[in-house]
């Protein structure tokens, strides 16, 4: 049994925090509400250890148990943390500086996911919401596609916080590592061909609500309704580059009937989902001005009706598929002890 202590203002996002993810863990991780008794002291960011509580250090004083940084993302890790490539490191505390141990989605394999990414895997509702409408999208022909497209009322709609700073221009290149946040907000301005939505909090008002996400109830449900069958073309556009990292935006794309507009380096995990290539649009490393060329020149032939057909039959499959879930769910589990474990056998 390994005792964690979990804190932190970010501690609710962990693979040890999501409710959906702690039945994994039962008879092989405790958690502990306070530092005493720990092994490990477990922190989700570099600002949480930064403002590290008296009582966690002098726990860490006296036992020298090892500080982790279990980090499941990428922005984070590059924007604040700065080191995303360093397994171990060292972080200043009100009492002094500490060394750490990082664990995230380049100095560990506890996001190496085979099928489905790890983030799906925190929310039973992520599942839940793309079986229905996957089931519902796989019944249609390139025919029906093709009517939908050409009845749909936006061309492409961009729905990200808007973040115009250059810090966010990070590059990590032996880690693949690319900051994308104030690209795609220059990219969603840069877009003016047809009808343009600016969707998510900072935009201007004019354009849409401004809401922040994480102020509805449930704001993946709301996207996918206030979304569904809308726009030819849908930003899935993540904070950050990474090859093993993505988030639910590919898949919000292609749930709500949208072909998604990705950044994609050739080794990055999406090319091993088995999409078919012209069922969505990979900007890798262009300019926003090119990148903005390449969306308005957006061709929906025949070509690109058969590949999204089926592409939406392999997603189908892919969340309808119970057994696809669990081994999804034991790798992570697996991952997350070994990795856990080998931190205290080597301490």
């Amino acid at each position: 049994m390994i005792h964690i202590h979990l804190s932190g203002r970010h501690s609710d996002r962990s693979p040890l925090s999501y409710a959906a993810l702690a039945p994994l863990f039962m008879g092989q991780i405790q958690m502990l509400p306070t530092p005493d008794g720990a092994d490990l002291l477990v922190y989700s960011h570099t600002l949480d250890i930064e403002d590290m509580s008296q009582v966690a250090h002098a726990h860490w004083r006296a036992t020298n148990c090892p500080i982790v940084l279990l980090s499941e993302e990428p922005f984070w890790d590059t924007i604040w943390g700065k080191k995303p490539l360093q397994k171990s490191r060292k972080l200043i505390t009100p009492f002094g500086d500490v060394p750490v141990i990082q664990l995230n989605h380049h100095t560990s394999d506890i996001f190496n996911f085979d099928q489905i990414p790890y983030y799906l895997l925190t929310n039973l509702r992520f599942a839940s919401a793309y079986a229905h409408r996957f089931r519902r999208n796989a019944a249609k022909r390139a025919a029906d596609w093709r009517n939908d497209f050409a009845n749909y009322p936006v061309d492409t709609s961009f729905m990200a916080v808007q973040r115009n700073e250059s810090y966010h221009n990070v590059r990590f290149k032996n880690g693949g590592i690319i900051g994308l946040c104030a690209w795609r907000s220059e990219l969603a301005k840069a877009c003016q061909k047809g009808v343009v939505k600016r969707l998510g909090q900072s935009w201007d008002r004019n354009w849409n609500d401004g809401k922040n996400r994480f102020d509805l109830k449930d704001w993946h449900l709301d996207k996918l309704t206030g979304q569904d069958r809308r726009s030819r073309l849908f930003s899935a556009l993540e904070n950050t580059h990474q090859p093993n990292y993505m988030s639910e935006k590919l898949f919000d794309a292609f749930a709500i009937g949208a072909q998604p507009i990705y950044f994609a380096a050739p080794d990055h995990r999406v090319h091993d989902l088995g999409l078919p290539a012209p069922s969505w649009i990979n900007l890798f490393d262009l300019s926003v001005a090119k990148a903005t060329s390449r969306l308005d020149t957006a061709q929906f032939g025949p070509d690109f009706f058969e590949a999204y057909t089926q592409a939406q039959q392999h997603l189908e499959r892919l969340f309808t598929d119970p057994d696809v879930i669990i081994r999804e769910r034991n790798r992570l589990k697996t991952a997350v002890v070994r990795n856990l474990t080998d931190l205290l056998s080597t301490a």
